[in-house]
């Protein structure tokens, strides 16, 4: 099958993880920009987003916010089918810091409704108050 006739979100996947194969993508490398990916491959923003967001949940690519996507250590051993236990290790620290990217986002959020001691919203779990555990 040509890339030409793959859905937009696969050619992204695909390219980027050719790209990684071919060394042209090293370990800790900086991706290309979003919009210079979709201009490569004639796709839009949100196709190269959606391709990003499948190759991070592989454990192929870590994103910071602001600071662009990244290749990661394993990425060749999972695209290879001989990625080492590091790989969870890679994964927990992507997930934490989305993590800690979605907490500030709360933050902003709770201050702007004026709920800057950060109670607003929350409720006691019904889980902990019935035997008073979490």
């Amino acid at each position: 099958m040509s890339d030409e006739t793959l859905q937009p979100t696969t050619r992204v996947i695909r390219a980027i993880e050719d790209q990684i194969r071919a060394g042209r993508l090293k370990a800790h490398g900086q991706l290309p920009a979003i919009r210079e990916i979709g201009a490569d491959l004639g796709v839009g923003y949100n196709t190269v987003q959606a391709g990003l967001k499948d190759l991070r949940a592989r454990g192929l690519v870590y994103s910071h916010k602001g600071k662009g996507s990244f290749v990661t250590e394993d990425a060749l051993a999972i695209l290879s089918g001989s990625a080492p236990s590091s790989t969870l290790q890679a994964r927990v620290e992507n997930l934490e810091g989305r993590v800690e990217d979605l907490e500030r986002a709360l933050a902003k959020v709770l201050e702007r409704l004026g709920g800057t001691d950060g109670s607003a919203g929350q409720s006691s779990s019904p889980m902990s108050d019935a035997d008073g555990q979490a």
